[in-house]
């Protein structure tokens, strides 16, 4: 990869930064690596715990695809996560949960936060935010870190890692023949779903409230969870375990 990416020691939001350079015209793969942040979000605009000691990284990406398959960039991004995990030497330990969290050993090790928007020209850009517990993990959140996995990285090496995955996966998702989101990648997504075929409970995006409590049978073609024989789109709701 030849996009720059600036580490920095804190920072309020790296997608924030991120999204003012990409509507600048920030290249394809440029990031913005930092140790602490101070605004840190998830999704629906959710305070995201930001210790120092971890990986907050945000990855710009212009992928060259029809609107219509947009809705599955999170999903390559996921994959793209768990490329740089295995280059990092955690390979079958780690699983994507619906829609953007990366767990191993059932607790989380990783959030995503994909979001996208036009710069200055007109162009369509996504900001891929990722945080990665390197040396900790909240308690209360019931996490874990790589260090607890035998796998301990430094920040660079980590950094690096995610990066070009990520990067290289939406470049081949991108690349992929068809039409709808997942088109590509369903395959592999499906062989990395946390909890398929496993009882959960459906919450309700905005309000946290349960819609239903079934099993998560697949995520489809359009990337949307399908527990029973309902089909949620990410922005309509979350998975817990039943």
């Amino acid at each position: 990869m030849h996009a720059l990416m600036q580490v920095l020691d804190e920072v309020g939001s790296t997608n924030d930064l991120m999204r003012e350079r990409a509507e600048k015209g920030a290249p394809h793969g440029s990031a913005v690596a930092a140790r602490r942040q101070t605004a840190g979000r998830g999704r629906r605009g959710h305070v995201w715990e930001s210790p120092a000691g971890n990986l907050y990284l945000s990855v710009l990406l212009r992928p060259e695809v029809a609107p219509s398959r947009l809705p599955g960039l999170a999903a390559a991004c996921g994959l793209g996560v768990l490329d740089g995990l295995g280059a990092l030497g955690v390979s079958n330990e780690a699983q994507l949960k619906w829609p953007n969290d990366v767990l191993a050993h059932g607790r989380k090790l990783a959030g995503i936060l994909v979001e996208a928007g036009r710069d200055q020209a007109g162009g369509t850009f996504a900001v891929c935010g990722v945080g990665l517990n390197l040396e900790s993990a909240p308690r209360a959140l019931s996490a874990i870190c790589l260090a607890e996995l035998g796998a301990p990285a430094s920040f660079s090496a980590a950094a690096e890692a995610l990066r070009d995955a990520i990067a290289a996966r939406v470049d081949a998702w991108s690349a992929a023949a068809g039409e709808r989101p997942l088109d590509g990648i369903r395959d592999d997504y499906l062989a990395h779903l946390a909890w398929r075929g496993e009882k959960v409970r459906v919450l309700e995006a905005e309000t946290g409230a349960q819609l239903e409590c079934g099993t998560l049978e697949t995520v489809d073609p359009w990337g949307r969870a399908v527990v029973g024989s309902t089909a949620y789109a990410a922005e309509q709701a979350s998975l817990r375990r039943a």
